[in-house]
């Protein structure tokens, strides 16, 4: 889908397709293009003399990278929340003295709000700065919705910890945690990759001519995305302490485990044991032999009981002196 802004002299014109009107004198034009076909792609390289294998490939980006400078030409791997959730994208920007193209590889109703919400808010009257001030208040505002995925990422962080203080109720997701660590690590680099391009922007590294006034714009940019930066490697280091507590939580798990189950082997053992002593010398004497101790009397089977209960007093005395029992 391709949508244009046209801004003349005193009115803004919208259009949607390929029907869009060139730029004519001091006149801008800001082309939005959210899933591009090839038939737009081809008309823009035609229109704008740009390079197709750009249009096509810059997907491919994995960070924040500038291609060119004539036209001043770069992709911001870029955040946004859909439906509570965060998910990331990769933007193109080509910019000239009277044009910039925005292309986007899905349609996300994020960005076709914002290109529509900022063509009400950038002034006509000042055509020669149409060019920075639509890139500023897209980039402010696409900026601004990291803090949305930044405080998404941290009410995660913070379920996960939850969770580790109910280590035995076996909520916690060892593959959220990875996929959260890995999100925060591409995060800290792209942030960084586009916090260089915001840079090289307000250092006037790049055909974008901008006055004082417009730099320091830039430059408030360039803090936020350095505070973003920030946060995001505080939230690394957040989540890394809870692998550590996770990893403690189950050594101490598998400890207790150990323990209780050592318990349950002393006490079988010491059981085993008070219980085949008597048993021993009840056996040997069912042997039935002539000649043993005892085995003549009337008080024999008597002498017997007593020195069964006597070894088995003995034996539990022991064990319970070794806190076995």
């Amino acid at each position: 889908m391709l949508k244009s802004a046209l801004f003349q002299k005193k009115k803004v014109v919208n259009t949607e397709g390929l029907n869009y009107s060139l730029p004519k004198n001091k006149e801008f034009i800001w082309l939005f293009l959210s899933k591009p076909t090839d038939e737009e792609l081809k008309k823009l390289v035609t229109d704008f003399q740009l390079d197709f294998k750009v249009l096509k490939n810059y997907t491919k980006a994995t960070h924040s990278k500038r291609y060119d400078i004539k036209p001043f030409q770069f992709v911001f791997v870029d955040y946004f929340m859909d439906k509570g959730s965060f998910k990331s994208t990769k933007l193109l920007f080509i910019l000239e003295k009277h044009f910039l193209i925005t292309i986007v590889p899905q349609q996300h109703f994020y960005y076709n709000d914002l290109f529509e919400r900022i063509i009400k808010e950038v002034d006509c009257k000042h055509k020669e700065e149409t060019n920075v001030h639509l890139l500023y208040h897209f980039l402010e505002e696409d900026t601004e919705e990291n803090y949305d995925v930044l405080a998404n990422t941290e009410a995660q962080i913070i379920k996960i910890e939850e969770s580790l203080l109910h280590l035995r109720n076996g909520n916690v997701n060892v593959r959220q945690i990875i996929t959260l660590k890995r999100e925060l690590f591409l995060m800290t680099r792209r942030f960084w990759a586009s916090a260089k391009i915001i840079f090289a922007i307000k250092k006037g590294l790049t055909p974008l001519v901008l006055n004082p006034d417009n730099a320091n714009l830039f430059d408030d940019i360039y803090h936020t995305f350095q505070h973003q930066l920030d946060m995001a490697m505080a939230q690394k280091e957040m989540l890394a302490d809870s692998m550590q507590v996770h990893t403690a939580s189950i050594s101490n798990e598998l400890a207790t485990l150990s323990n209780n189950m050592n318990k349950t082997v002393k006490f079988l053992t010491a059981l085993t044991v008070i219980i085949m002593v008597p048993t021993l010398i009840a056996s040997i004497y069912g042997m039935n032999f002539r000649f043993l101790p005892l085995a003549n009397t009337d008080s024999g089977f008597y002498w017997m009981l007593g020195i069964m209960l006597i070894s088995l007093g003995l034996s539990a005395g022991y064990f319970v002196s070794k806190d076995w029992l």
